[in-house]
């Protein structure tokens, strides 16, 4: 598994342990660790017993900044100020993703389960029309994600709000005016919508 991580990105990782392995399974999986991105866990699975499939998310840490930087520029111009972040999904990707893939190409695929998480500093606009200019201009580039349109209560929630606790700011007393929570199918289709009202924030 080490051996398919070098040759397929060409850099060096280590391995920290097993991961998510289940009895009778046909399929082993690591967390390891890159010497180019040495604070992250990456994923390596390996499946099959004839043939062997290998799988990694190495590239979900490679895209990130291209990912939220393109969000960014598709989100300023619908809400405002506003803080974008890209969840690192806990998942491998299918075997034909290349080392060198865009981050285009990565969020044209359902499979690549993009979320990605706004939170506005400005909510006193009209927020569905918001999310309809997002939505649409999502489809326009025929990308494929879901994750949260988040107001907070005030000034001081949007601050409080960092690349390292957005995803856990439950646990920071996070409160928001409301929150569009939605998800695309595969098509680009709207699959899901929840809009959520000013309540502690749960995710």
């Amino acid at each position: 598994m080490l051996e398919y991580m070098e040759r397929k990105y060409g850099e060096t990782f280590m391995v920290i342990e097993t991961y998510a392995g289940q009895f009778g399974k046909d399929y082993t999986m690591l967390k390891v660790r890159s010497r180019r991105i040495w604070t992250e866990e990456i994923l390596v699975r390996a499946s099959g017993r004839e043939k062997t499939v290998y799988q990694d998310n190495y590239l979900a840490y490679l895209l990130r900044d291209k990912i939220e930087q393109r969000m960014r520029e598709m989100a300023e111009p619908v809400f405002g100020e506003c803080k974008v972040f890209y969840k690192i999904p806990r998942q491998v990707f299918p075997s034909d993703y290349p080392a060198y893939m865009e981050a285009d190409a990565f969020l044209q695929r359902p499979q690549s389960m993009v979320r990605v998480y706004v939170y506005v500093k400005n909510g006193d606009k009209d927020r569905q029309k918001q999310f309809e200019q997002f939505f649409a201009s999502l489809r326009q580039q025929e990308y494929i994600l879901g994750g949260v349109i988040s107001y907070p209560a005030d000034e001081g929630m949007y601050e409080m709000i960092t690349a390292k606790n957005f995803q856990r700011d439950i646990y920071q007393g996070y409160q928001y005016m409301e929150e569009a929570v939605f998800s695309m199918g595969e098509k680009g289709e709207l699959a899901y919508l929840e809009w959520k009202g000013a309540v502690e924030h749960r995710q």
